[in-house]
C-alpha cells in the first residue's frame, strides 16, 4: 500500500536550508522532510500526554 502523500510551499530559504541538510546526510530532501515532520508529530503527541487536556488536536492525533 502507498504512503500517504502531502505538499507543503516553504520559502525559498527553509528550502535551501534543508536542501543542505539533506545534502549533507547524504539522503533525498523528501526523506528529510518526512523524517522532520515524524520527528515533530511523535514530540507533539508526547507534550500532548504530560498536559492532557482533552481537544481537537489530540483526538485527531489519537486516531
Amino acid at each position: 500500500m502507498a504512503r500517504p502523500r502531502i505538499t507543503v510551499t516553504v520559502s525559498e530559504d527553509v528550502y535551501e536550508f534543508l536542501s543542505q541538510w539533506a545534502d549533507r546526510e547524504q539522503r533525498p530532501l523528501a526523506n528529510l522532510a518526512a523524517y522532520l515532520l515524524t520527528k515533530a508529530t511523535q514530540e507533539y503527541k508526547e507534550g500532548q500526554k504530560q498536559t492532557s487536556s482533552p481537544g481537537r488536536d489530540k483526538e485527531l492525533l489519537d486516531s
